[in-house]
């Protein structure tokens, strides 16, 4: 196997395995993973339109309405419709979600720090070396 494969194939596992520690961590609030990066697009971006959030997500603008009307009937996000134009919808995180990500973090943190406990000072530097030249790599382009 070349060794580029095999980075692809590592990041790619990595990813998921993050991935799924975090949406593991809000089961409990009744996420889809559609949710969720909805709710990503909007803890990353803050106030998006509907339009960019569909874009932004690669999802049809009814599908992601659909989500919204959703994720508003259990309060993580609200429409607020933009003074000057009434036809134009923004949707941003509540109060509410905002209180939940803030623990969810912390918990997602712990975990983290958990698992990377179980590992050298010195593996954990090069795990952390590696990463720096892989950001590096593809901060070039």
């Amino acid at each position: 196997m070349k060794k580029t494969y095999e980075v692809m194939i590592l990041f790619k596992e990595i990813r998921e395995l993050v991935k799924k520690t975090m949406v593991t961590s809000f089961e409990d609030c009744e996420i889809t993973s559609s949710q969720w990066m909805l709710l990503g697009a909007l803890l990353k971006n803050g106030r998006m339109t509907m339009s960019e959030l569909s874009n932004y997500i690669g999802l049809s603008n009814s599908t992601v309405s659909g989500i919204v009307d959703r994720l508003e009937k259990q309060g993580y996000i609200k429409r607020i419709r933009d003074d000057n134009d009434r036809r134009k919808v923004f949707v941003e995180i509540t109060e509410k979600f905002n209180d939940i990500a803030k623990k969810r973090h912390e918990s997602i943190e712990k975990k983290f720090e958990e698992r990377l406990h179980k590992v050298s000072e010195n593996e954990l530097d090069i795990v952390i070396d590696g990463l720096k030249i892989l950001k590096k790599i593809f901060e070039e382009e």
